[in-house]
């Protein structure tokens, strides 16, 4: 996986932890349509103009985004998580309680 892939994935991860689809934070940054998308596809990397403004909306430094000399990757349990956490924002607060306690019982 490259650096352009890496960057993509955490995009997404950062983006679905906090429950926006790809269109709210193209807003949110000044975005056109699907630029989002392009990025988390790997098919683009943000300007480091960018890259900063992304690392700011997120309250993240840029090593959490931008891979160094050897990329930590995003692995599947870390985008699962961002996919529950991202499914969970449409839930109402007794829902969330039940998940929890779901969670909670399985990690013992």
């Amino acid at each position: 996986m490259n650096s352009q892939q890496i960057i993509g994935e955490r995009v997404k991860f950062y983006r679905m932890s906090r429950g926006l689809t790809q269109k709210e934070l193209e807003e949110a940054l000044g975005l056109s349509d699907r630029y989002i998308s392009s990025v988390e596809q790997g098919r683009r990397t943000p300007s480091t103009d960018l890259q900063m403004k992304i690392c700011q909306f997120f309250g993240i430094n840029m090593a959490d985004l931008v891979p160094l000399d050897k990329p930590a990757e995003l692995t599947p349990k870390d985008i699962m998580i961002g996919e529950i956490v991202h499914s969970c924002r449409a839930l109402e607060v007794s829902q969330i309680g039940m998940v929890k306690t779901m969670v909670c019982s399985l990690s013992g």
